[in-house]
Order: C-alpha cells, then structure tokens, then sequence
C-alpha cells in the first residue's frame, strides 16, 4: 500500500513538473516583475548591477593583478567572468532556500504547481548575470580580446551551467523552507567555497604552489570553467571539466527528485 501511495505520489509530482515548464508565461512574467520591483524608484535601474561590478572589479583586479604579477588584460575578465558566476551560483543555493516562503502569498492563493516559483527565480536571478556578461563583452572589446567565436562556444556551457543551477535552486527551495536555518548556514559555507574557488586567484598561481587539489576536486570551479574558459580562450573547456559536469548535474537531479518527492506536498503546511 505504501508502494503504491509513493507511486501516485511521484506520477503527480511529474505531471507538475511539465505542467510548470508548459506555464512559462506565468513564472517568466512574475519573475520579471521582480526585476521591476527590485529596482522600482531607482534613479539608473539596473545599471546599478555593472556600476557595482565595476567598482569591485576595478579595486580587486588591480590589486590582485599586481599582487600575483597577472597581466590585467587577461586577469579582468577572468575576475569578471567568475565573479558573476559566482554569483549566480551562489544564489541558487542561499536565496534558493526563501523561495518557497517569499511566494507564500501566490501558493496559497493559486493552485499552480510549486515548481513555477523555483523557474521565477531563476528568471530573476539571470539579470544580475546577464548584466554581467554584457559588461565583460564590453571590457574585452575595449582591450581588444573579444573573441566571438569564443562565446559561441560558450553556449553548451551555459546550458550545463543552468542544469546545474535548477537542481541546486530546487534542492534548497525545498530544504530552506523545512530548515530555516539553512540559509544562514549556507552563507558561512559558501564564504569558505568561494576562496577555494579560483575566482579572486587564478587556478594558475594554484597549481603553481602545489595546490591544484583545491580546485580540482571542487564541483563549482568547474561549473564556471564551462563557461568562463571558451570565452577567455576561444576553445572548448578541457573534456574532462564537461564529464565532471554532467555527472554533477546527474547527482544533483537526483537529489532534487528525492526532496521535491518527500517534501512538496508538505510546503503549504510548513509555511
């Protein structure tokens, strides 16, 4: 009996699953109106995203371009290109986890499945990051390193890059609102992530010392290589980076199935 509960069970989590991505109307608008919200009133919009970039970019790529003696033309957009991955990443893991409680108002008013809000967020989410790469295209051709193919070629990393995103987001979408003291957990971890990240420091001056260990057994490095690596050198990520992927996109998916199958029907109450 308890077989054949789990079994209906999963069949209408499916079923909700494509109904949402069939919905893209509803999760696309709603996560636009985000966008506008976030920046209602503002003076420059989003601008503020590239104003905010700049000024970090600019400081931290300065010093640590002398520090570690890298060429800033390289060594820029490198930083850019990881830092608002980073970004993105980071907030399909810690804001992921107030998504369920920030929709509280349109969950229990509408009968839409849940998984719409976790698409809404990746919706939102995507305007920082798309701000970002149109400043870094601009950085590159203003150093005279813009390499179109190169982004080209970035495309099928992106898309991993998004696999990626949905099952973190639906994980913690999912974990955040049984645990709601996983976000603050999670924003001390990711601090400690972030610098075994080569993001600041480039995975060069790493292996340099010995320490390519760091990176190479860290999932997220490879997520922004996919991405980061055929826009800075016009060729595909090394073979291996896209294999670790995948089979990290696979882990994932399957952890997020197991939360969403255990804990989707619980949402309502637990809010």
């Amino acid at each position: 009996m308890k077989h054949s509960y789990s079994s209906v069970d999963r069949s209408r989590l499916l079923r909700d699953v494509i109904r949402s991505v069939l919905l893209y109307r509803v999760w696309f608008f709603i996560g636009t109106q985000d966008i506008r919200r976030r920046y209602r009133r503002s003076f420059i919009g989003p601008l503020w995203i590239l104003l905010n970039l700049g000024v970090y970019v600019g400081a931290i790529g300065f010093v640590y371009g002398v520090m570690f003696g890298q060429d800033l033309k390289a060594f820029l957009p490198y930083l850019m290109l990881g830092f608002v991955t980073w970004g993105l990443v980071s907030a399909s893991v810690v804001d992921a986890c107030m998504i369920f409680p920030g929709s509280e108002g349109y969950i229990k008013q509408f009968s839409y499945p849940k998984q719409i809000y976790i698409l809404r967020a990746l919706v939102s989410n995507s305007m920082n990051f798309a701000m970002g790469l149109i400043a870094v295209a601009f950085v590159q051709i203003f150093l005279g390193t813009f390499e179109p193919t190169g982004w080209i070629m970035a495309i099928p990393g992106l898309i991993l890059l998004y696999m990626a995103l949905l099952g973190h987001t639906a994980i913690f979408a999912y974990l955040g609102t049984a645990f709601r003291d996983l976000p603050h957990a999670l924003a001390g971890v990711l601090q400690v992530v972030f610098y075994l990240t080569p993001i600041v420091v480039p995975a060069s001056v790493l292996k340099n010392h010995g320490l390519e260990f760091v990176y190479l057994v860290n999932p997220i490095y490879h997520l922004i290589d996919v991405v980061r690596d055929p826009i800075l050198t016009a060729n595909w990520a090394p073979l291996s980076t896209y294999g670790l992927v995948v089979g990290y996109i696979l882990a994932v998916h399957c952890i997020a199935w197991y939360a969403a199958s255990r804990l989707d029907k619980k949402v309502v109450f637990l809010l």
